[in-house]
């Protein structure tokens, strides 16, 4: 979001290749002076000149280009893209009072589902709120990954006029998270044969077998978690709220809750914490302990 917002910055200030009024310093701590002279001059056969420094470290304790931020032309855009920040600073202070702060967390549920459909529509495509969904549960929310993965998907669907789930799951490359939550869907919904191909997979990305049981145990503490304050009568909102868990994982543990009990859930997490604990203690060979926690969670 801070490359999107900064690009976006960049190309609405000026033209494209315009080195005579695009100046960024980066990396690295300004000379204020110089940054100073260059505030000052008049831009070259154009309305504004745009100056980019990121990380300049300036944004902590006293800084003296404070002053300059109160005096700075209206035909100068500074763009600050900083990630330590005081706020207490004197010029975080003065950018807040003359210019305009944005502080970039990332993206909630609701608007990276609007960033999918915003970022298809323009290649002509629709996608259902399902479809998105599916599309960050298999690739994660990373931004930068998102939006290539995003293009490929756009490039591949190009006059079908929607992207489909199968086209998800034929073109993105899945992270390991979303691996993982796929075998958590065949292992809950008993298809042994999927969880072991998606094991498979996994490790010839060479993940190893106990970090894959570790995972696999961690989403199905999360799953008990989530069936324990359901069963509470607390809303998929607020689970998500207290878990910091994003909605819709906590709504597909939800509709998978009808398949397990609270104890068989339970089982499983203990079962994984147990195999894990055998493997560093050199009881248990790790392949063979990850193998029969999808064995004995799934029939043929």
């Amino acid at each position: 979001m801070i490359h999107l917002y900064m690009n976006k910055l960049i190309n609405a200030t000026v033209a494209e290749g315009d080195t005579m009024n695009y100046h960024s310093f980066v990396n690295g701590k300004p000379d204020p002076n110089e940054v100073r002279e260059l505030m000052e001059t008049v831009p070259f056969f154009a309305d504004r000149r745009l100056i980019l420094i990121r990380d300049s470290g300036w944004f902590k304790g006293h800084n003296s280009f404070s002053e300059a931020i109160e005096a700075i032309p209206p035909t100068t855009v500074l763009l600050f893209v900083e990630s330590d920040v005081d706020k207490t600073s004197d010029l975080f202070k003065a950018v807040k009072e003359h210019g305009y702060v944005s502080e970039i967390n990332g993206l909630s549920e609701e608007d990276l589902r609007l960033f999918i459909g915003s970022t298809f529509k323009k290649h002509g495509l629709g996608i259902s709120a399902s479809c998105a969904d599916y599309l960050l549960e298999r690739v994660g929310a990373d931004m930068n990954v998102l939006t290539m993965e995003m293009d490929k998907l756009a490039a591949f669907c190009k006059g079908q006029g929607e992207v489909k789930a199968s086209d998800v799951k034929r073109i993105t490359t899945p992270v390991t998270e979303g691996q993982i939550f796929a075998m958590m869907d065949c292992i809950v919904n008993n298809e042994r044969a999927k969880a072991i191909e998606l094991y498979g997979e996994l490790l010839g990305t060479q993940e190893s077998p106990l970090r894959i049981l570790y995972m696999l145990t961690n989403n199905f503490y999360s799953f008990y978690k989530v069936m324990a304050l359901a069963d509470s009568g607390i809303s998929a909102d607020e689970i998500a709220t207290r878990l910091s868990m994003r909605p819709f994982v906590v709504k597909k543990f939800l509709r998978q809750k009808k398949r397990w009990t609270l104890s068989k859930v339970l089982n499983a997490v203990e079962d994984g914490n147990d195999m894990e604990r055998r493997v560093k203690s050199g009881d248990l060979e790790e392949h063979m302990a990850a193998e029969m926690f999808l064995f004995k969670y799934t029939t043929a």
